[in-house]
């Protein structure tokens, strides 16, 4: 069996192709260029230098700011404070936000004005909802304490930010809400593209809701659902204002965060060079996950 000699032309024509898609993807990869590789760069070579922000020399100091970070006990506890709100987001998260887009979807009449009020929360800034959720959890004269006061149960009034018990599932419950929008809405797309004579032909066959979810609405979701999981994972574990501006860390590190830690590490003690490393280690954990979490979702997925 012989093949036949590509023609020049068609190679040029392919070599034109392929050129004329670099000079569209030319500006793209010079931003990402300049405003992520080379930070990233730099902030490694950071990493091993030792600096205050101010002064013109930097030296030198190899992993000193590593063995400070392993020993630091503060960034640590974010670490594991931020598994909390990553697994809290993940699950919790997008299982409200497929619940409310399941619901949406399957009712006619007013889905406009429940995909407006569900998305809502997304569209507000991290100050308002901060100060928002700071009078609804207040201590004693919150909002939240004297709805359970009204109701009879005034034995469950808490201090939600203040008490090192209660402070990280309240921010964590906080976050939920605040993101639940972006994933509602991708679910809710992903579900109006579900044929709905899928559906027609399970209910003939006497399919119940359950069985019609598990075999039609779920495996055509697939996409969609690594797409919201990922992301919602991702803005869990870099979550940095809503913590900020509801405890700042509080009470004692209970509720810090790996972003909340660099930030002071860097903009509070000065010390950029161990800020750096710990950005590094942080980095490179998130890039870890992401990658685990698509492999699974991959495999999942297409067995």
């Amino acid at each position: 069996m012989t093949t036949l000699p590509v023609r020049p032309r068609s190679a040029k024509r392919a070599l034109r192709r392929s050129l004329l898609g670099w000079a569209f993807l030319a500006p793209a990869v010079a931003l990402i260029a300049l405003f992520t590789i080379t930070p990233f760069v730099q902030a490694i070579l950071l990493s091993f230098q030792s600096w205050d922000g101010v002064s013109p020399d930097a030296p030198w100091v190899g992993l000193a700011n590593y063995e400070f970070i392993a020993g630091d006990q503060t960034f640590w506890a974010s670490m594991r404070n931020v598994l909390v709100f990553g697994a809290v987001g993940f699950v919790a998260g997008n299982g409200i936000a497929l619940a409310m887009a399941v619901a949406v979807n399957a009712i006619t009449r007013g889905r406009t004005f429940f995909r407006t009020v569900f998305y809502l929360p997304g569209v507000l800034s991290v100050v308002v909802v901060g100060l928002l959720f700071s009078s609804i959890l207040a201590p004693g004269s919150g909002v939240l304490n004297r709805a359970l006061e009204l109701v009879g149960l005034g034995a469950l009034q808490q201090n939600w930010l203040g008490d090192p018990d209660v402070a990280l599932p309240a921010v964590a419950a906080v976050f939920v809400w605040f993101h639940w929008g972006f994933g509602f809405l991708l679910f809710l797309a992903g579900l109006q593209d579900v044929p709905k004579e899928l559906y027609e032909a399970a209910s003939l066959d006497g399919a119940g809701r359950w069985a019609r979810f598990r075999s039609i609405t779920w495996p055509h979701l697939a996409p969609v659902t690594s797409i919201v999981s990922l992301l919602t994972l991702l803005a869990a574990l870099q979550i940095f204002g809503t913590v900020q501006v509801l405890t700042n860390g509080g009470p004692g590190y209970h509720t810090m965060v790996p972003t909340l830690a660099i930030y002071n590490e860097a903009f509070v003690n000065w010390r950029y060079g161990s800020a750096a490393a710990m950005s590094v280690v942080f980095g490179g954990a998130l890039v870890l996950l992401s990658l685990l979490q698509l492999a699974f979702t991959g495999r999942r997925w297409h067995p």
